[in-house]
């Protein structure tokens, strides 16, 4: 008993430490009163659930008591003599052993409404939609607001009175009140008064759970579409509406029958219930669905089908797009190319996925730094808007040297810097050209606003560990020395405002007792000022500070200003929009934070996050949104308005991938505004296959084909001088590779941002998709050519995004090509491929292939600047298309023949005719190739003659 004790004073003990250190967390981001608010919320609802519970529970057993003859009147049989020795014992004891009782259902029932605490808040707190639902006309808040918390309460109150009943049964039949297997009458008159007041108070609720039923018919999934169909609004309403009625009768009956001998009024109301439910309820409806929609589907459901469209489209943010016609022309020109450089020069030939294999290799510097993800932005450098990548140089927890707890929680402690590369530069070894890089912080632009004067990251979004404590006696691991030994580094010791003050002897217990560490509370190493850091991940952080939004799985480092700081994209999701399809969430990345299951969303929320010392801004990006405008309500002062975001950071917010590459999967079927199509599907898109072989993480849902992802463009749309940083995703039709349509949502400017919209492909004749284009890059023989060399001498080709680029009216595909070693090493950019109007062509850097493709007029930069942004050390003149590419394609397929046929003469004068064979078989596939491409520069040349 005593070790029992001690076990539940240790976990008190605990409880209580961390409710206690939460706040001084809450406390040192300003944010006390979301502490206060979550927490008393749930403690509030804890204990009006439990009281409420202990109430009913402990009056009705009062009632039992009082109603019970406690004696045995009847011949006694063993079980009656036990009960009768049981009320003896127990009559004394009524008193306690009815609160013992009381408490422990009450605790058991109580102890759940925790879990009301955001359904709670948003009931009390939220705000109207200004939308009706169109079969009931009741504001939408009443459904996302209002249903949710009425089904906490109705579900809480029919398991309290079950559970009720259930314990007064028990305790009559003790008590004596109800005598099974007796003759006459089995149960007392005043016993069977309080059942069947019981019985009758859960009937009445179960005609409360038939009015959210028809609510819930809204979400219904039985029609064409997703919401309440014909069916549901004329057959399975009145359905429900003869059951509120039926239950409540049965109510009534029960009432009654209290003045009545036995219990026949309540089984005939049973009866009648089971019944309707069954007949009417069930069977009704199905014949209704069978026999009057079947047959004429069409007609019956398209008013729901517009209810489904309608409400569709909104609760996606795609009821705004704005749809443009695009003429797919072929008659892009050099000089329209030319005109057009600053596309050009922006056009990505980096993959994040690639760079994230190619930055740890040349940037990690130390074994315990890694670079966990590579993220796509813009900044101006020389005057001029560029596309930039960028990755956060984090700690690496899982290689701290040498381990053990001073190291693990004491000295290693902060990431180092950022590197930041132009997206569309590659050095002539085919590497990234950095513009920041190195520890500490090299800016190699020449542009005083990329300086990072406080590069260290405490706070990032790959951290693991759940506390370290910076600011000890003992020093961090910082910036390499120079001039000193290889291993030599300096050591800091923070002095940022981050983390909670670790404090005198009750906080370091408390500290102690949260995480179980012993060191923490006896560590020499630790002194007050000694900063406690939790929630270091930032994804972790924004989830602690506000848990009713939901993070976006790509946050990304912007360096502003002297420091480094995070820019993460927030969301109001809800799963209770009436009428809305529920979202496809299978290309959503398998680490996304968004739920399964929505139907609604909003990227209401900003967050900017200092990495130094992890401080947390909230800006409201969308007003509008009663989701938000609720949670302002709720938490008021947690948010910032957008007129305070901070200037220096609006050129670099973008629009979240995760937001849409769950509209543009809605897309694939919503772009349809006619009822009547989207009734018959006739005209299903499908997202554009995904040609590349680049690394990519993994996707929550499994696929046949991979998807082609949305990627970042900074370009100028047609019809616009200017450049915007863009968001796209390209579309085919179902089952089909053409293209369709591709779809833009803008970046800024701020009075732009979140725009979205669609550019569709011409109907009278056939545009290329990418799969398509994707196809034809693998068949061109030169291509093939240059990966069969390529890849030689244990080298994988990589083929990057291929990027379809519009260019105003046109469209050019661009596709990277990166070689790999089979043995690891850096992937390096080794070639270009491009097409337009079916013409594909190959080459060292971008401004050559656009050469080859649109003749010498395109270019003017640098041959050995793959980007081609004119920034190279070469002459500055125009491109001339290489004479000699095929011929020397040719020879050196030859030579690798001729290298074929030595091996396979050495293999035979071994004695090993498979390997003879096979290298016989090797030279052939040389010289096919080689004549493959002598026989097209044949006909090309007719051609040009003709």
């Amino acid at each position: 008993m005593g070790v029992s004790l001690a076990f539940i004073a240790l976990l008190m003990a605990r409880w209580l430490a961390t409710l206690w250190t939460d706040f001084l967390w809450y406390q040192s981001l300003d944010a006390p009163d979301v502490w206060v608010t979550l927490t008393f919320t749930k403690v509030w609802l804890v204990a009006g659930a439990t009281f409420v519970a202990f109430l009913v529970i402990w009056i009705n057993l009062f009632v039992v008591d009082k109603v019970s003859p406690r004696r045995f009147v009847f011949a006694e049989t063993p079980d009656e003599e036990l009960l009768e020795r049981y009320n003896e014992w127990i009559e004394p004891r009524a008193g306690i052993v009815r609160l013992g009782f009381s408490a422990f259902f009450a605790i058991l029932v109580g102890l759940g409404a925790a879990a009301w605490w955001q359904d709670w808040l948003q009931w009390r707190g939220g705000v109207s939609f200004g939308v009706v639902d169109p079969i009931f006309q009741n504001d939408i808040s009443r459904y996302v607001f209002g249903l949710p918390f009425y089904r906490d309460m109705y579900g809480w109150m029919f398991q309290l009175f079950l559970i009720t009943t259930l314990v007064v049964v028990a305790a009559h039949y003790l008590n004596g009140g109800i005598k099974i297997g007796a003759p006459g009458q089995r149960t007392s008159g005043g016993v069977k008064a309080h059942i069947s007041i019981l019985v009758a108070v859960i009937a009445l609720l179960k005609a409360l759970g038939y009015v959210f039923d028809k609510w819930e018919l809204l979400y219904s999934t039985r029609g064409a579409v997703f919401g309440a169909s014909f069916t549901d609004v004329n057959a399975q309403v009145p359905a429900l509406n003869l059951l509120i009625f039926i239950s409540i009768i049965s109510a009534i009956i029960l009432l009654v029958n209290v003045w009545f001998k036995g219990w026949s009024l309540p089984a005939v109301a049973l009866g009648i219930w089971l019944v309707t439910s069954i007949g009417v309820g069930g069977i009704y409806p199905s014949l209704v669905q069978r026999f009057s929609v079947e047959p004429n589907e069409l007609n019956k459901e398209l008013p729901y089908v517009q209810h489904n469209l309608d409400f569709t489209r909104f609760a996606y943010g795609l009821d705004g797009v704005d749809v443009r016609p695009f003429n797919a022309s072929t008659g892009l020109t050099a000089d329209v190319v030319e005109a057009n450089r600053p596309t050009i020069n922006n056009i990505r030939l980096w993959d994040p996925g690639v760079l994230a294999e190619t930055y740890p290799e040349l940037q990690n510097i130390k074994t315990y730094y890694n670079f966990d993800d590579v993220d796509v932005d813009r900044y101006v450098i020389d005057g001029e808007l560029t596309q930039v990548m960028t990755a956060a140089r984090g700690l690496d927890e899982l290689n701290i040297p040498g381990g053990g707890w001073v190291n693990e929680r004491l000295v290693y402690t902060h990431g180092l810097g950022v590197v930041l590369s132009p997206a569309n530069d590659v050095t002539t070894d085919g590497l990234p050209d950095f513009l920041i890089a190195d520890i500490p912080p090299v800016n190699r632009s020449g542009e005083a606003s990329l300086d990072v004067e406080q590069p260290r990251i405490y706070f990032s979004d790959d951290s693991q560990s759940d506390f370290l404590i910076a600011g000890s006696l003992e020093g961090e691991v910082d910036i390499p020395q120079t001039g000193g030994t290889s291993d030599s580094t300096s050591t800091v010791h923070y002095d940022g405002e981050g983390g909670v003050e670790l404090g005198g002897f009750f906080k370091r217990f408390a500290w102690a007792l949260r995480f179980g560490d012993l060191n923490t509370l006896i560590s020499s190493q630790l002194d007050a000022t000694s900063k406690v850091m939790i929630a270091r991940n930032i994804q972790d952080r924004i989830t602690r500070m506000a848990p009713f939004l939901y993070t976006d799985d790509d946050p990304y480092m912007v360096a502003v200003g002297g420091r480094l700081v995070w820019i993460m994209d927030l969301y109001t999701v809800s799963d209770r929009y009436p009428y809305s399809e529920l979202a496809n969430t299978a290309r959503l990345n398998s680490g996304s934070h968004l739920p399964r299951t929505f139907n609604y969303i909003r990227n209401s929320v900003k967050a900017v996050i200092d990495a130094y010392d992890g401080s947390i801004d909230l800006y409201i990006f969308d007003p509008n949104d009663p989701l938000i405008q609720t949670n302002q309500n709720i938490f008021p002062g947690l948010f910032k308005p957008l007129d305070e975001f901070p200037q220096d950071l609006i050129s670099h917010i973008r629009y979240p991938e995760d937001l849409f590459r769950v509209q543009t999967d809605v897309y694939t079927l919503y772009h349809m505004t006619n009822p009547v199509d989207l009734y018959q599907v006739n005209d299903p898109w499908q997202i554009a296959r995904d040609p590349s072989t680049s690394p990519k993480p993994p996707l929550r849902g499994s696929f046949g084909t991979a998807p082609m992802l949305p990627y970042y463009l900074l370009m100028e749309l047609p019809e616009e001088d200017r450049l915007s940083f863009l968001l796209m995703q390209p579309f085919t039709p179902a089952e089909r590779p053409n293209m369709s349509a591709f779809v833009v949502a803008k970046s800024g400017p701020l009075g732009e941002y979140g725009d979205l919209i669609s550019y569709t492909m011409p109907e009278d004749r056939q545009i290329n998709g990418p799969g398509q284009v994707g196809d034809f890059i693998e068949q061109d023989p030169v291509v093939s050519a240059e990966f069969t060399l390529l890849s030689q001498e244990g080298s994988n080709v990589v083929k990057g995004n291929l990027l379809v680029v519009p260019i105003e009216d046109s469209l050019l595909y661009v596709q990277p090509i990166y070689l790999a070693a089979d043995t690891g090493g850096i992937p390096q950019f080794k070639r270009v491929v491009a097409s337009f109007n079916s013409q594909i062509e190959i080459a060292d850097s971008l401004d050559e292939v656009l050469g080859l493709l649109f003749g010498s007029a395109v270019g003017g930069g640098d041959q050995g600047d793959a980007g081609g942004d004119g920034d190279g050390d070469g002459d500055g003149g125009d491109v001339t298309p290489p004479q000699g590419t095929v011929q020397e394609l040719v020879e050196r397929l030859l030579g690798l023949a001729e290298d074929a046929f030595d091996q396979a003469d050495e293999a035979l004068r071994n004695g090993d005719l498979a390997e003879y064979q096979a290298k016989v078989e090797e030279a052939r596939g040389y010289i096919e190739e080689s004549n493959r491409l002598i026989a097209e520069a044949v006909a090309n040349a007719a051609a040009d003659s003709a």
